[in-house]
């Protein structure tokens, strides 16, 4: 055995070139028979995924692709089964040519379809589908204001939420300007669920509406950048109390009998709400003061309520109505004279007098008491401390006193007095005899 290897091997060392030529024109008919009996055939390879990639062009301009492309591409290729039989559609790209798109639209866009290797020799025999069409809108930014919300508390009797705000008050949005001109309003929800006697700070979720409908804040997320999703909403709770109305009557003479003048106040009470506790101290709300003198027959007065700040008129109840009961009362014209008019504490430097011969004057009280009033019932009162005088006539006001005790009726509206001043002459001295 061992002389027969050896006889072998001395056998190809004595013909190697024999060998090397006859492995040669083996590989030669190999060569041609290969192309007799692999002539070019064709493939259909289906599945191969779609691709679009924004142009510089996009880019620089905000433009994006916001439809989805859902369809895969098919093709059949020709070539020599030894170059085509072993490729599939991970070999291939099928792109989009994006390179018309200059604004936002809906465009037909056609697909090119390119082998990944350049070692491969086919043709592209036909291909489907030869276009897509896409959606390409601009990327914008949105402000977009927030509307605070707390639908899961609940509140005490003697309790009122104000306010409920936001913070930050407005967020921005990023992203197609398709979608976020769909959206018109967000509201932030607060998380906090159960009963509140005092204000708190929550967190809050993020309610996006398009029309009344809402729309799932992940439905979004992928197409939509949101600049500050943690909004703090404020829920600012104040204390109530119903409270009557109380009004101050000023400027009557003392001896006037206040309790005969009646009247009711409309509405009678109100609800406030307080920022603090010192609502439960109150048992009435003093909404001003009226001057007497400002009472007049058939007609009603009206006050402003107005509530120190912080404090919130829940009822909406703007002014208060006050309505006189003045039955069987009327009005009378009556003249104070000269002699009535008395001037006071005027300076010494000045002479001082009158010029008003009389005061005419309204009087209004009980019709049976006032048509029986006599010269000296009224009288008028001229103080000059404090008034500042000069040479000439000036116009001064006065003071009404009303004789006895217990009066029941008032002078209505206001009055002046004119008067002449004249500074004292000096005493001459006596001149000198001889």
């Amino acid at each position: 055995m061992k002389n027969l290897i050896l006889s072998f091997l001395n056998d190809i060392k004595a013909n190697y070139k024999t060998l090397i030529l006859a492995f040669l024109v083996a590989f030669g008919f190999w060569v041609v028979a290969s192309i007799q009996v692999f002539p070019t055939t064709d493939r259909d390879i289906k599945g191969i995924g779609i691709e679009a990639q924004i142009t510089d062009y996009m880019a620089q301009n905000n433009l994006e692709i916001i439809s989805d492309i859902t369809e895969l591409a098919n093709i059949k290729i020709e070539g020599r089964r030894y170059e085509i039989s072993d490729l599939n559609s991970e070999d291939f790209y099928a792109s989009v040519n994006l390179s018309e798109v200059r604004s936002a639209g809906t465009y037909t866009l056609p697909i090119e379809v390119s082998l990944k290797t350049t070692d491969k020799e086919y043709s592209l025999v036909k291909f489907e589908p030869r276009a897509v069409t896409l959606t390409i809108d601009e990327i914008i930014s949105k402000e977009f204001p927030l509307t605070g919300t707390a639908p899961d508390i609940s509140l005490p009797d003697g309790y009122y939420a104000e306010s409920i705000t936001v913070s930050p008050e407005k967020i921005t949005l990023t992203g197609s300007a398709e979608s976020l001109n769909k959206i018109t309003r967000i509201e932030a929800r607060s998380f906090y669920h159960g009963e509140l006697t005092e204000s708190l700070q929550t967190n809050s979720e993020l309610y996006i509406y398009s029309n009344g409908t809402r729309i799932p804040l992940e439905d979004i997320l992928d197409d939509v950048q949101i600049s500050n999703s943690s909004v703090s909403v404020n829920i600012n709770i104040l204390k109530t109390k119903e409270l009557p109305l109380k009004l101050t009557i000023v400027n009557y003479p003392s001896n006037f009998d206040i309790s005969s003048l009646k009247y009711e106040i409309m509405p009678k009470s109100i609800t406030i709400a307080s920022p603090d506790a010192s609502i439960d101290t109150l048992s009435e709300l003093n909404i001003g003061s009226i001057d007497i003198s400002a009472i007049q027959l058939n007609k009603n007065s009206v006050i402003p309520i107005v509530l120190p700040e912080g404090y919130k008129n829940l009822s909406g109840n703007n002014n208060a109505r006050i309505e006189w009961q003045l039955d069987n009362y009327g009005t009378v014209d009556f003249s104070v004279s000269e002699e009535y008019i008395n001037i006071t504490n005027a300076p010494d430097n000045y002479d001082v007098s009158l010029i008003t011969g009389e005061v005419p004057l309204k009087v209004i009280g009980p019709s049976r008491r006032i048509t029986g009033l006599s010269p000296g019932d009224i009288t008028v009162n001229v103080n000059l401390l404090g008034v500042t005088l000069h040479e000439g006539s000036q116009d001064v006001g006065i003071s009404i006193q009303c004789k006895g005790s217990r009066v029941q009726y008032w002078i209505s509206g206001e009055y002046k007095v004119t008067i002449n001043v004249q500074p004292k002459q000096e005493d001459e001295p006596p001149e000198e005899t001889e």
